[in-house]
């Protein structure tokens, strides 16, 4: 089945996707014909570009509203459900990325971090749920190499990427017989805005510093996410890196050792300590 015949007049809820890998997914999904729910905290934002989908004859339902608030990711689903009367597919995207070593960190960081990156994955897919058992759809989350080791230097963003496998693995188990798919996707260095902005260790955004990584290409990325539901994967790892990570995890522990302790040099080095 292609990704047209398979996502044509479904309900599609990507959080976090009026920029970045959120956008080009529901962009592609979108014009694989699905109806497709936009959400960013920004509302011009999410007005932009939902404006820019219809053009090109995609249906936008537009979801102005931040995550980490259980009460407005109530009220999301509710929105959806009242126009659309169904959801299809939930995929939790919606990210912060941040810096910081434990000892620097503001305990309102950690807040931030873990509010959006793994409590708004959670509030989000509590209240899709019962929607998703009807339709025996899909819900994903976005997740990154992180999300597999405790990064140096980035502590609370891999706590909130870890904590989105842990969940991942046991829905897998305990939704199984209820047939709603559940998959999580690791996600390596891909292209951002010029803009994009991340968490630092005093709670303030500030812009993401330059990266000297290969990055992946947003649409790529996207369309691996789109595999991932339509095959109803468990589990995908995207790039190179990322698969190699995979296979020293398992294989070669004692490399992690020698990769943890560089990327440990190398934020010092970028970050001045």
């Amino acid at each position: 089945m292609t990704g047209k015949e398979y996502f044509k007049d479904k309900v599609v809820f990507v959080t976090g996707s009026s920029k970045g890998i959120g956008k080009a997914t529901a962009a592609l999904l979108g014009d694989y014909g699905a109806r497709i729910c936009v959400n960013g905290r920004n509302s011009e934002a999410v007005e932009l570009t939902c404006s820019e989908f219809e053009a090109g004859g995609i249906t936008c339902l537009r979801l102005p509203g931040d995550v980490s608030d259980s009460e407005q990711c109530k009220s999301m689903i509710g929105k959806i459900i009242r126009e659309f009367g169904r959801l299809d597919v939930l995929v939790n995207n919606a990210g912060i990325g941040s810096h910081g070593k434990f000892k620097e960190l503001d305990v309102k960081a950690w807040d931030k971090v873990v509010g959006i990156n793994l409590m708004g994955a959670i509030y989000m897919t509590t209240y899709a749920l019962p929607y998703l058992s009807e339709t025996k759809g899909s819900v994903i989350f976005i997740s990154t190499l992180a999300g597999k080791l405790g990064m140096p230097g980035h502590s609370t963003y891999s706590v909130s990427k870890m904590g989105l496998t842990a969940l991942a693995e046991a829905m897998q188990v305990e939704l199984k017989k209820e047939r709603i798919h559940t998959g999580i996707v690791y996600v390596g260095f891909t292209e951002n805005e010029d803009n994009k902005q991340i968490l630092y260790p005093d709670g303030s955004y500030k812009k993401l510093p330059a990266r000297n990584q290969k990055q992946a290409k947003r649409e790529d990325v996207a369309m691996s996410i789109a595999k991932a539901i339509r095959r109803r994967k468990r589990s995908i790892t995207l790039t190179a890196v990322g698969k190699l990570q995979k296979f020293a995890l398992r294989f070669m522990p004692f490399a992690i050792k020698i990769i943890l302790k560089k990327a440990n040099n190398d934020y010092d080095k970028m970050y001045d300590h």
